[in-house]
This record gives structure tokens, C-alpha cells and sequence, in this order.
């Protein structure tokens, strides 16, 4: 009996004693540049939506006409679309605005500011 209380007593200090503790790892900054969105330098007007063919088309529509419907519907819209980006093209930024300063170049601007 005392054999076995002795042995349920070790067995936990055993079975502790043989696990080893994994060394942390070191943690180092990582810098991550993110893409920034830019404004678009220009005033596009506001594209009227077109009329699609596919609103016409009735519950009893023949199949034929359905998929001239559709077919008209996506040169419509492939339309719509070659139409807003070339006005989008038009848009670029203007010559007078400077780009923004790093946040790298401004610390060091402030620290030479507070140097002198």
C-alpha cells in the first residue's frame, strides 16, 4: 500500500520534471506598408442609368426573346462601362498639389526643427 501512494505521489513530480520549457522567441518590429487609397483629381458627372432591355420582357416572354434580351442587356451595359472609364481617364492629378510627406521625412523634419 505504501508502495503505491509513494508511486501516485512521484509520478506527478516525474512526469513535471521531464517536460522542458520551449524557449520564447524574440520579437522584432516589422514595418508593413499598406497601399493608401488617392482621391481622384476631377468631377466626373453622374452617369444616367440605361434603359436594359431585359425590363421589357413579360412572364410569357417565347425563350428567343429572352435571350435577345439578355444579349442586348450586355451590350448595353459593356457599354455603360467603356463610356465611364473614359471619363475616368480624363481624371489625373493636377500639377499644383505636392505629395505628401512620408512619416519617415517628417519625424526628421521635426527633430532638426527642434535641434535648432
Amino acid at each position: 500500500m505504501v508502495k503505491v501512494v509513494f508511486i501516485l505521489m512521484t509520478a506527478p513530480l516525474l512526469l513535471v520534471s521531464c517536460t522542458s520549457t520551449q524557449p520564447r522567441p524574440i520579437l522584432t518590429p516589422v514595418e508593413v506598408k499598406v497601399p493608401v487609397a488617392t482621391p481622384v483629381y476631377c468631377s466626373v458627372a453622374k452617369l444616367d442609368k440605361p434603359a436594359l432591355p431585359l425590363s421589357a420582357l413579360k412572364a410569357d416572354s417565347a425563350p428567343a426573346d429572352t435571350i435577345r434580351a439578355y444579349a442586348a442587356t450586355v451590350a448595353v451595359l459593356k457599354g455603360a462601362v467603356r463610356e465611364r472609364d473614359s471619363m475616368l481617364a480624363g481624371c489625373a492629378a493636377p500639377e499644383s498639389v505636392p505629395a505628401a510627406p512620408s512619416p519617415d521625412e517628417t519625424s526628421a523634419d521635426k527633430a532638426a526643427e527642434s535641434a535648432k
